[in-house]
C-alpha cells in the first residue's frame, strides 16, 4: 500500500472516525444497550475512517505473473526452384494446427519466381520477441545479404527443413553477368559473362550476344573441359544507337541438359551519345566552313555539319531536336535575310562581308555594328586580360595574336552590358577597342561573335607557325563548348530509374517549375507509358513539393514514357524492367547453407521425412513467464466500495432491528 502522506495521517483518519462515532453514539440520545452502543460505534468508526483513508488516494501495488505462449515463425520458401523440385508438395502450413496449442504461430512465405532472399527473412525478425523459427527451403539463396551472417545475429534458434535434390544433373547455365550500365556511343564496353556446366565434359557449345534487333554482336565457341566447369569471359561489345539498349546473352544448349531456361540472360545498357551536334549555317560556300568543321570535330564530344541557307529555305534540310549550337557564317545576308530556322538554339555569329548589318542589328543579339560605309578592315587579334567567361591557355593566346588578319566590316560596335571581349581588333599597331572575338553567358541562350571572316587563314597559319592546328582548334572548341551549354531548365523534370526489377512496383517522381523556376504543384501531371505489350496512361499524385507515381509491376522489357503537365510542359524518357531469373540458374539444392544457418543460430537441420523429430524439438521450448508490477487506486476497486457499503448496511440493519431508528 502506498500513500503520498506521512503515516500518521492514517491515525488521523481513524481519529476522525472515532470522533464521529463518539458524538453519534455517546453524546445525547444513545442506545440503551451498552454492547449495542459499542458495536454500532465500531462499525461507524470503520466506515468513516475508511472513507477518510480513501480521500488520501492510497495506491495498491501487486506483482502479476503472466504465462505467454512462445512465438514461432514458420518461414516457407515458395520460390520457383522449390515449386519445381521433388519436395514441391511439402509445406510448413500443414504443421500450424498441431503447433497452435502450444505456440503463437506466424506463417511467412517468401521467394518469388525470379529470386530468393533468405537473409532478408532472417533479418526481418531480428530483435523481435521470437522463440524459434522453422525455415523450409532448398538453400538456393541468390539475392541479398548472406543468410549465415544474418543467422549469427539472431537471438533465437532456426530449425531448417532441407527441401530439393542435391544430386548433380547434366546442365550448363549462365551463372553471372556483369557490365557497366552506361556506355558512350561509338565506343566499346566490357561485359563479363560467367559460364558454368556440370557433367558435360567433352561437349561443345557457343556463347552468342545479340542486340534488340537480333543482330549478333559477339559469338564465341566453348569447350566444356570437365564435369565441374566454370569460366568467366570478358567481351567487348560496340555501343551503337542512343538510349537504353537491350542485349541478350545466349548459351547454345547441349543435348541432355536438365533445363534450357538458364541458358539466356537479358541485360540493358544506357548508350549515351555525348557528342553534341553543331550545325554551321552559311550564306554561301566559303573556306571558313571547312576550317570550322574540322576544328569543331577535333573535340570528340562534338560533330558538325555544314548547311547552306538556300538548302534550308528550299526544304532540303530538316531541323532536329539534338542540335546544340548554330554557327551563322555571313548570316543574315541580303540574299537570306531570315534566320528563323536557327533562333531556337544558342548561336555563334561569324560576321563577314556578306552579313546584312541592318538585319543583324535587328536581332538584338548583344552586339550591334554601326557602319556608314561598305568598306572592310584587315584586323588582327589583341588579347583582353579581363575576359573571365572561360579559361584559355596563355600559349594559345600568344599563338592567336600572331595570326594573319581577318577581314571585318568597317564600323563602330555597341555591346550589351553582359558581353565580354576575348580579343579586340587591332588595326596595324593600334587597338581599335572594337571586339574581334566576344561572348555572353547571360540569358537562356548563350551567344558568341567573331567579327571578321578568313578563319581558314588562322588554321593554316597555326600549322605553318607551330606545326599543329591545336591553338586554333582549341579556340573554336572552347567557343563552341561555352556557347552550346544551355543554361535554361526544363519546366517538367521526371526522375525515373534506368531499370526496375520485374514484378516489383516502379516508383517515378516528377518536379514541375513555374515561370520563375520555382517548384509548384498547381498543374495536373500525367504519364503515357509504352512497352512491348503495354500502352497505358497514369496520373501522378502530389507529394510534398513534387509529384509521385507508383506503376504496377511490369513485365520484362523496354518502356518509353512521356510525361505532360496541364500547363503544357512535357518530358520524355525510357527505362527497362529486368527479368529476375536467378531461380533458373541453379538446379541443385544447397543443403550445406541450411546446415550452416541452423548451426550458427543454435538450431538443427531436418529432412522432410523427419516431421515428428522436428515437432518434438519444438515442444521442448518452454512458455515465457512475464512478471510485472501493477498499481491500482483503492478508490477504484469495487471490493473496497462494497465493503464500505456493507459496513453502513450492517449499522442500519442493527439499528432498525433494535428500534434505534
Amino acid at each position: 500500500m502506498i500513500i503520498d502522506y506521512p503515516w500518521y495521517f492514517v491515525l488521523l483518519c481513524l481519529l476522525a472516525g472515532a470522533v464521529y462515532a463518539g458524538v453519534l453514539y455517546f453524546v445525547g440520545r444513545r442506545p440503551e444497550r451498552r454492547w449495542l452502543r459499542w458495536v454500532l460505534a465500531a462499525v461507524r468508526l470503520l466506515a468513516v475512517g475508511g472513507v477518510a483513508f480513501l480521500l488520501l488516494a492510497p495506491v495498491m501495488r501487486r506483482t502479476v505473473h503472466e504465462r505467454q505462449r512462445p512465438h514461432l515463425v514458420l518461414a516457407q520458401d515458395v520460390s520457383l526452384s522449390v515449386r519445381r523440385g521433388i519436395d514441391s508438395a511439402f509445406t510448413l502450413q500443414a504443421l500450424v494446427p498441431e503447433l497452435e496449442e502450444d505456440f503463437s504461430v506466424s506463417y511467412v512465405p517468401f521467394g518469388t519466381d525470379g529470386s530468393t532472399d533468405i537473409g532478408a527473412v532472417l533479418d526481418r525478425y531480428r530483435g523481435d520477441d521470437v522463440a524459434a523459427m522453422v525455415l523450409a527451403s532448398d538453400g538456393l539463396h541468390n539475392r541479398g545479404a548472406s543468410p549465415a551472417s544474418a543467422a549469427e545475429r539472431l537471438t533465437f534458434p532456426v530449425y531448417t527443413v532441407a527441401l530439393g535434390d542435391t544430386t548433380p544433373r547434366r546442365d550448363a547455365w549462365l551463372s553471372d553477368l556483369r557490365c557497366n550500365r552506361i556506355a558512350l556511343a561509338g565506343n566499346t564496353f566490357p561485359v563479363e559473362v560467367t559460364v558454368a556446366a556440370q557433367m558435360l565434359a567433352g561437349r561443345a557449345s557457343r556463347l552468342v550476344v545479340s542486340g534488340a534487333d537480333g543482330t549478333t554482336r559477339h559469338s564465341q565457341p566453348l569447350d566444356y573441359e570437365g564435369d565441374d566447369y566454370a569460366v568467366t569471359l570478358t567481351l567487348q561489345l560496340p555501343a551503337e544507337g542512343a538510349g537504353l539498349q537491350r542485349y541478350s546473352a545466349y548459351l547454345q544448349p547441349v543435348a541432355g541438359e536438365a533445363t534450357e531456361a538458364n541458358n539466356r540472360l537479358t541485360f540493358y545498357v544506357d548508350v549515351i551519345d555525348t557528342r553534341r551536334r553543331v550545325v554551321i549555317f552559311a550564306h554561301a560556300p566559303h573556306p571558313d566552313l571547312g576550317a570550322l568543321r574540322r576544328s569543331v570535330e577535333s573535340n570528340p564530344n562534338y560533330r558538325a555539319e555544314v548547311v547552306l541557307a538556300a538548302d534550308v529555305e528550299r526544304g532540303r534540310w530538316q531541323a532536329a531536336d539534338d542540335i546544340s549550337l548554330a554557327v551563322l557564317h555571313n548570316l543574315p545576308s541580303a540574299a537570306h535575310p531570315s534566320i528563323a530556322f536557327a533562333e531556337r538554339w544558342p548561336r555563334l555569329y561569324v560576321v563577314g562581308s556578306q552579313t546584312d548589318l541592318g538585319r543583324f542589328n535587328a536581332l538584338h543579339s548583344g552586339l550591334e555594328i554601326v557602319a556608314r560605309t561598305q568598306r572592310v578592315n584587315e584586323v588582327t587579334a589583341l588579347r583582353n586580360e579581363s575576359f573571365t567567361l572561360f579559361n584559355i591557355d596563355a600559349g594559345d593566346l600568344a599563338a592567336l595574336e600572331a595570326m594573319p588578319p581577318l577581314t571585318a566590316p568597317f564600323g563602330q560596335s555597341r555591346l550589351a552590358a553582359d558581353v565580354q571581349t576575348l580579343f579586340s581588333a587591332r588595326l596595324g599597331n593600334i587597338d581599335s577597342r572594337q571586339p574581334l572575338v566576344a561572348a555572353s553567358g547571360q540569358g537562356e541562350q548563350r551567344r558568341a561573335w567573331v567579327w571578321g571572316e578568313g578563319l581558314w587563314r588562322w588554321r593554316m597559319a597555326d600549322w605553318q607557325n607551330n606545326q599543329t592546328h591545336e591553338h586554333f582548334d582549341r579556340l573554336v572548341s572552347q567557343l563552341v563548348s561555352f556557347t552550346a551549354m544551355q543554361t535554361s531548365r526544363e519546366r517538367l523534370q521526371v526522375d525515373a530509374a534506368r531499370s526496375y526489377a520485374e514484378g516489383e512496383p516502379a516508383v517515378v517522381k516528377a518536379v514541375l517549375y513555374n515561370e520563375a523556376y520555382e517548384t509548384t504543384t498547381g498543374a495536373e501531371v500525367t504519364l503515357s507509358l509504352k512497352g512491348d505489350s503495354v500502352e497505358a496512361d497514369y496520373s501522378f499524385r502530389r507529394d510534398g513539393n513534387g509529384y509521385s507515381l507508383t506503376l504496377p509491376p511490369l513485365a520484362e522489357g523496354l518502356y518509353r514514357y512521356r510525361a505532360a503537365a496541364s500547363d503544357g510542359s512535357v518530358a520524355e524518357g525510357s527505362f527497362a524492367v529486368e527479368a529476375m531469373n536467378l531461380e533458373q540458374q541453379r538446379t541443385v539444392a544447397d543443403h550445406s547453407l541450411l546446415a550452416t544457418v541452423a548451426t550458427v543460430s543454435g538450431g538443427q537441420m531436418y529432412g522432410v521425412d523427419q516431421r515428428q523429430a522436428l515437432l518434438d524439438a519444438l515442444r521442448t521450448i518452454k512458455p515465457t513467464i512475464y512478471s510485472h508490477t501493477r498499481y491500482a487506486e483503492l478508490l477504484r476497486l469495487p471490493l473496497v466500495l462494497a465493503l464500505l457499503l456493507l459496513l453502513l448496511a450492517i449499522e442500519w440493519v442493527m439499528r432498525k432491528y433494535h428500534g434505534e431508528i
